[in-house]
């Protein structure tokens, strides 16, 4: 018997080929703003008191990312930075950047030819890669780099993407991906936006997208906060719900899930986010219609430690199967609850005050109609608390005065008009209170 060994080393074309299989361009665009926003909570958390920009340039020839968030060290760049996945002993600083993979898929996705120029206060590299040239080459996987001494005037990463493949090109040459773009940025970086980054894309800044509520001493938004642990990594949910304000866009209902800051579900109102689903501990849930198109969720999972969070590596799904998502869906489901009870309780209400012909009070509409909006940061800053309006029941419906209501009714004419000539009745409205009187002097007495 002879041992020997069987070649299963990876070339670097199927690597590269099978790496990019499974993101967008629109991916790849936001994985750099990714690393971006990373090392922009780096810099703030530091103490820098720098305005921070991330600017983004796509054209059909070129594209760049540039930020001045802190730069990259040498040293991470050397072992770790352009490595394909995250070493074992590599506990890297950041929050949204999770398995080592994002920058090159990123740059693989989006052309064949990239250069990182990146300064530190200490030091500055360069590495430059023509990918056609680096996927035939054998040999160990590594990248050429040159590295400075004397830093750069400011601290900061420049990504530049050349030779762009044909469909990225395409994307970037169409009249509307500027406008697109600038609104998936702004949609999906929105509590960075609120804390003060700066992103445009070919000069144009991301607005800031601000979420509202509805909220008053009668109108109360769900605000709560739990811990929850995976694999030992402690993980904070906050869960913010209510009312959206009127004139909004029914397409903007639904959950919205965030993970350290990023969006990554927008206006979920599938089984994923708990809607026409059920659990142990309540009854089902109702799945999303649109009485219920005025309902706005904000979930916020919060770790030190990225990979404890319900994500998948693309940051644009929830992995559902985490257990710290599966936990806060049956809150999820509470809140959803809460909410379809609150639109029911509003549906009765009319149909009360029209059976009352406008004399029954409508206190959850009036609570309703007269709350201000506040904004999801204003909010958040709040007590926690548990949604809820008014209760019909808890207000004095009883208005001064007899109370009356209508009864409406279709008979056959001519009998109607044999009771008005038996009767001396002239209108259709005598005959039904004559009616009326009749039967009740019988029955009730």
């Amino acid at each position: 018997m002879t041992e020997a060994t069987a070649d299963a080393s990876a070339t670097r074309s199927f690597f590269v080929d099978m790496l990019i299989r499974d993101i967008s361009v629109e991916g790849a665009v936001l994985d750099l703003i990714d690393n971006a926003v990373d090392a922009y909570q780096n810099s703030v958390s530091a103490g820098s008191l720098a305005s921070h920009f991330v600017e983004v340039v796509a054209t059909p020839d070129r594209f760049s990312i540039k930020d001045n968030c802190g730069g990259i060290s040498v040293e991470a760049a050397q072992n770790y930075v352009f490595r394909f996945g995250r070493p074992g002993d590599y506990v890297p600083k950041t929050r949204i950047g999770q398995f080592g993979i994002g920058l090159k898929r990123a740059v693989f996705r989006l052309g064949k030819r990239f250069k990182v120029e990146s300064s530190t206060e200490k030091e500055q590299f360069t590495v430059d890669v023509d990918v056609d040239q680096w996927r035939e080459q054998d040999g160990e996987w590594v990248f050429p780099m040159v590295i400075e001494e004397t830093p750069a005037a400011s601290q900061g990463t420049t990504v530049v993407v050349e030779k762009l493949r044909a469909g990225v090109r395409d994307q970037f040459s169409q009249s509307k991906y500027e406008r697109d773009m600038l609104r998936v940025i702004a949609v999906r970086y929105d509590q960075m936006l609120a804390k003060g980054l700066h992103i445009t894309l070919n000069e144009k800044p991301a607005d800031m997208f601000t979420h509202e509520l509805l909220a008053s001493s009668e109108l109360i938004p769900e605000h709560s906060e739990f811990p929850l642990e995976s694999d030992g990594h402690q993980v904070k949910v906050r869960i913010v719900a209510g009312i959206a304000p009127p004139r909004r866009a029914v397409a903007e209902s639904g959950w919205y899930v965030y993970c350290n800051g990023r969006l990554v579900l927008e206006a979920d109102r599938t089984p994923l986010t708990g809607w026409g689903t059920g659990d142990v501990d309540g009854p089902e849930v109702p799945a999303w219609h649109t009485q219920y198109r005025r309902f706005r969720g904000f979930v916020f999972f919060e770790s030190e430690d990225p990979s404890a969070l319900p994500w998948t590596t693309t940051k644009t799904e929830i992995d559902s199967s985490s257990v710290v998502y599966r936990n806060a869906l049956t809150k999820m489901r509470d809140v959803i609850r809460r909410y379809t009870s609150y639109t029911n309780a509003e549906k009765q209400e009319a149909e009360w005050f029209e059976e009352g012909e406008g004399k029954d009070p409508k206190p959850i509409a009036s609570a309703v109609e007269n709350a201000p909006h506040k904004s999801l940061a204003v909010i958040a800053e709040g007590s926690v608390s548990v949604f809820r309006v008014p209760d019909q029941a808890e207000i004095a419906s009883e208005p001064p005065g007899p109370r009356t209501t209508s009864i409406q009714f279709s008979a056959d004419r001519d009998r109607v008009d044999q009771i008005k000539d038996v009767l001396e009745l002239k209108t259709n409205r005598q005959v039904g209170e004559t009616a009326f009187e009749r039967l009740y002097d019988e029955e009730i007495g």
